[in-house]
């Protein structure tokens, strides 16, 4: 079988060979032209008529073939830069599977980063809301041994100190009224 360039190289060939073959019937339909036109009496049905009906079949073949040649040298053009835009294709499509692979792999890694992140700031909030607590237990803390000094003096000592107070200052005034 016969490669692309192969065949285009014998298109381009018959080609050549068909024009030389045009300008030869040609040159020849003109010269069986001029002697029918010298004769005084063209007659029906001569050798020269028939050569020229025969020359221009030949001539309508020949245009056919060149015209069919064109159009296979134009199809070849076609499909040669149909296969490059193929080829083109093909090219960025692998690019954009590279592309589309390496921002996969950007994305797991930034998801990774995004849980790693969160996970860091959970943790951080449950830090954070430990220390709270711990604060709040050392501000209770803190406040706790005014709580248990004044818990430690028992609650009726302060009354007991002023019945005490009462009841020495109420002997006394009767020491006193007694004396008198």
């Amino acid at each position: 079988m016969f490669s692309a360039e192969e065949i285009l190289s014998n298109t381009q060939q018959v080609i050549a060979g068909l024009e030389a073959l045009r300008g030869e019937n040609r040159s020849l339909l003109d010269n069986l032209q001029e002697a029918l036109e010298s004769r005084a009496v063209p007659e029906s049905g001569s050798v020269e008529q028939e050569k020229s009906g025969i020359i221009r079949q030949s001539l309508e073949r020949i245009e056919l073939g060149l015209s069919e040649a064109e159009v296979m040298m134009a199809l070849s053009a076609h499909l040669g830069s149909l296969e490059a835009e193929k080829q083109k294709l093909r090219a960025q499509v692998r690019r954009f599977c590279q592309e589309n692979q390496w921002l996969r792999e950007e994305l797991a890694g930034a998801q990774q980063r995004l849980q790693d992140r969160e996970q860091e700031l959970v943790t951080l909030e449950e830090q954070n809301r430990h220390l709270q607590f711990m604060s709040s237990i050392r501000k209770y803390d803190l406040d706790e041994p005014q709580l248990v000094s004044r818990q430690q003096t028992p609650p009726n000592t302060n009354v007991c100190v002023c019945v005490c107070v009462c009841v020495c200052v109420c002997v006394s005034r009767r020491l006193m009224t007694s004396q008198d």
